[in-house]
């Protein structure tokens, strides 16, 4: 206890110095709450939009569907699937959310003397929202009816470059399922801008009746069934037990987000491993501050740490006296980092930091972003961060400290006279 006390009461022996350094540990952590905050919200807002806008979370096919994504590739071969499977396995999985059929096919589309190759997907108007958000991006007309009726929704770029109207026909010509030239006509009900050029410019939505109708494929045969979970960092695991408990019918593959999009999960983890390289940079320059203020420290008492020695004070207590004060000094810094941080990230987590003035619109991985970042804690990373500055400025500090411990009275006290 006696070396805690000597630790405490030496902090305030130099107030204005000990408050400097306070204020630099304080600037130090609440820098590092905020970088954490920041990452933690980039790494949600690139993981949520990155697999809500087409992706999903968990993914179903024919093992041999991807990546070509061949016609006659659809789920359980050519008998097809249960149409009942979606509902099925959300009622068999808690995590499920929700689930919906597409059925895909490549076609020339063209109004009059223009045409384009276009990605036709084919989706079930009602459930397709539930699992991700790519026909929440209407920009002009009318969503697809709940029945097939004929309707196409078309990108903003794929719309410019066919002239397209809404009301307007677009011829669509295929090759169908049974070997012949599958040809209709859609009306265009509205026009989607999802804010990436490169999906806009080769969009193409019908429902996924009218689609298998243009391929001649029954209404069991489709391509694939997207699945949405309450935890998208449960997708791994769902993904395994699907395949492995014979969960699904034959022919039928299940593949998470990451197998789907490896460099989204690639550059989730570099987020991640990113943290212990900035937090230890920024321990490194906060302990430097308490290595110079503790140098400081033992050179200006070391008359006094003479007399005490002299008089019977153990090198050990000197030594644990000048780590309790560094410990001190360190502590107190965090503490003031915490409310100033806290503080800061009450109104960065709810209203965001707006980057739109600076950078406009962003996109990232192929990934729309929204130019308003909200911060979110990671408490976890915040502990760690304040005890690796802590640990790291008492670490400092143990220089110092060994040097006071081992100062030999006689030559301290001469010294400080200028003997």
């Amino acid at each position: 206890m006696l070396v805690v006390k000597l630790g405490w009461r030496n902090l305030w022996r130099n107030t204005r110095r000990s408050l400097i350094t306070i204020a630099a540990v304080a600037t130090a952590f609440f820098f590092l709450i905020l970088l954490v905050g920041m990452t933690m919200g980039l790494k949600d807002q690139l993981l949520a939009n990155g697999t809500s806008l087409m992706l999903g979370h968990v993914q179903l096919h024919h093992p041999d569907y991807l990546p070509d994504r061949g016609l006659y590739d659809t789920l359980g071969g050519r008998d097809g699937v249960d149409p009942a499977l979606s509902g099925q396995l959300e009622e068999a999985f808690p995590h499920i959310q929700a689930a919906a059929p597409r059925v895909y096919g490549f076609a020339l589309l063209s109004t009059g003397e223009h045409s384009a190759g276009a990605q036709l997907i084919g989706v079930d108007p009602e459930n397709e929202p539930r699992v991700t958000t790519f026909l929440d991006t209407l920009h002009t007309g009318q969503p697809l009816s709940p029945q097939a009726e004929g309707g196409i929704l078309l990108g903003e770029g794929l719309a410019e470059e066919l002239k397209a109207e809404m009301g307007g026909e677009v011829a669509a010509l295929t090759q169908a399922a049974d070997g012949s030239l599958g040809n209709t006509l859609f009306i265009v009900r509205g026009i989607l801008r999802s804010g990436l050029s490169h999906v806009d410019k080769t969009l193409a939505v019908v429902h996924f009746n009218d689609l298998q109708d243009l391929l001649v494929l029954p209404g069991e045969r489709i391509h694939e069934i997207v699945l949405s979970l309450d935890d998208p960092m449960q997708a791994d695991a769902l993904r395994s037990r699907l395949n492995a408990d014979s969960a699904l019918p034959a022919q039928v593959e299940a593949a998470s987000w990451g197998d789907l999009s490896p460099q989204l999960r690639d550059y989730l983890a570099m987020f991640e491993s990113s943290y212990g390289f900035v937090i230890g940079l920024i321990a490194i320059f906060a302990a430097l501050g308490i290595l110079n203020t503790m140098l400081m420290a033992v050179f200006e008492r070391s008359r006094e740490i003479g007399t005490v020695t002299s008089l019977g004070m153990l090198p050990e207590q000197v030594l644990f006296s000048i780590l309790a004060e560094s410990f001190f000094l360190s502590l107190m810094g965090v503490a003031a980092g915490l409310g100033i941080g806290g503080w800061a990230m009450s109104h960065l987590s709810t209203s965001g930091l707006d980057l739109s003035r600076w950078m406009g619109e962003m996109s990232l991985m192929s990934t729309r972003m929204d130019p308003v970042v909200r911060f979110q804690w990671n408490w976890e990373m915040t502990f760690w961060a304040g005890f690796t500055l802590v640990a790291a400025s008492v670490l400092a500090a143990a220089v110092p400290a060994f040097r006071a411990a081992r100062l030999d009275p006689v030559k301290a006290m001469a010294a400080a006279k200028g003997v």
